[in-house]
Parts: structure tokens; C-alpha cells; sequence
């Protein structure tokens, strides 16, 4: 089986067999993503909607939940809305 370097966590593992997703975005995961990190962002995933009670069936869920999938992968960069970490004391 062929293996990738994962743009999300720079290992060289499997690729996923086929695309997650419909469209271009499911080819660009299945071409840079491996099925280590897609797992994990499948779990994250489930969590996520049962925290905030999303449901698929609404449009502005799914777009939130489609965000927060490319942030997790690396696609795109944290919303400033989003928590992030606190990056520790200022060095003097």
C-alpha cells in the first residue's frame, strides 16, 4: 500500500482509500491527510456536535462543523472567536 507524509501531523502513514468527503475538499484530505489523523478528526468530530448539540440537517451546523474539520487538519488557520491557547509568559 502506498504511504503519504500527513500535512497535519508530518508522519508517513497510510492514506485514506478513498475521499471522506464529496468534492474537491474530500481529494485534497485523501491526497494529504492520513487515515491516523482522519480518525482522529472523526472522533473529535462526534464529540463536537454532541457538546453543541449541532445538527446535521442545518445548514449553518454543518458549515460550522466543515470549519472547524479544515482547522483541525491544517487547512485553514483558528477563528479569532475560537479558544486558543494561552501562549505562556512574555519573555523579558
Amino acid at each position: 500500500m502506498p504511504t503519504l507524509t500527513c500535512a497535519r501531523c508530518g508522519e508517513t502513514r497510510d492514506p485514506l482509500t478513498q475521499p471522506p468527503v464529496g468534492g474537491e475538499l474530500g481529494a485534497r484530505i485523501q491526497g494529504s491527510i492520513c487515515s491516523v489523523c482522519w480518525a482522529e478528526w472523526s472522533e473529535a468530530s462526534a464529540r463536537l456536535i454532541n457538546h453543541y448539540g449541532l445538527v446535521l440537517g442545518n445548514a449553518d451546523h454543518r458549515e460550522r462543523i466543515r470549519s472547524s474539520m479544515k482547522q483541525f487538519l491544517g487547512f485553514e488557520p483558528a477563528s479569532a472567536h475560537e479558544h486558543q491557547p494561552d501562549p505562556g509568559p512574555v519573555p523579558s
